[in-house]
């Protein structure tokens, strides 16, 4: 299994602290590490566009696992953010004609301890929880 890993480097802790859960659960399921490539993108705005050109460049991945961190401020730019990336990602893994999936890892906390507890793999471990969906999706497709 060969998966993408698109994430952003804008909250750069909770990134990898997400990465780090996704690739201790690939390791889990008895998949090498030299089968997962990582991405860095800005911010998590930028995340659906480099999706797009990933799937254009017709690079073989089985999914593609997205991983960011928005946390709410004083202003609106939460909200904006947040439904643009959602929105995109979602419109991506719908409309792709290459049928890989595309999972959501970005988190939307409202403030950085609550992104930082969601993010450890000693806490939450949302980073190890999307990575295994990403398993169980590609497993239930190869099943059609």
């Amino acid at each position: 299994m060969k998966i993408a890993i698109i994430a952003s480097q804008f909250n750069k802790e909770i990134s990898n602290n997400l990465i780090q859960g996704a690739k201790a659960k690939f390791e889990s399921n008895n998949f090498s590490l030299d089968n997962l490539n990582i991405y860095e993108v800005p911010g998590a705005f930028e995340i659906p566009s480099f999706i797009k050109n990933l799937l254009d460049k017709n690079i073989s991945f089985d999914a593609i696992v997205t991983f960011g961190s928005v946390i709410k401020g004083d202003t609106a730019h939460f909200e904006y953010i947040c439904k643009s990336v959602t929105d995109g990602i979602m419109k991506l893994s719908i409309d792709n004609v290459k049928n890989i999936p595309i999972l959501y890892g970005v988190l939307t906390s409202y403030n950085y301890e609550q992104a930082l507890e969601r993010s450890m793999i000693e806490k939450k471990d949302k980073g190890g929880e999307v990575m295994q969906s990403a398993i169980d999706f590609v497993h239930s497709l190869n099943k059609l």
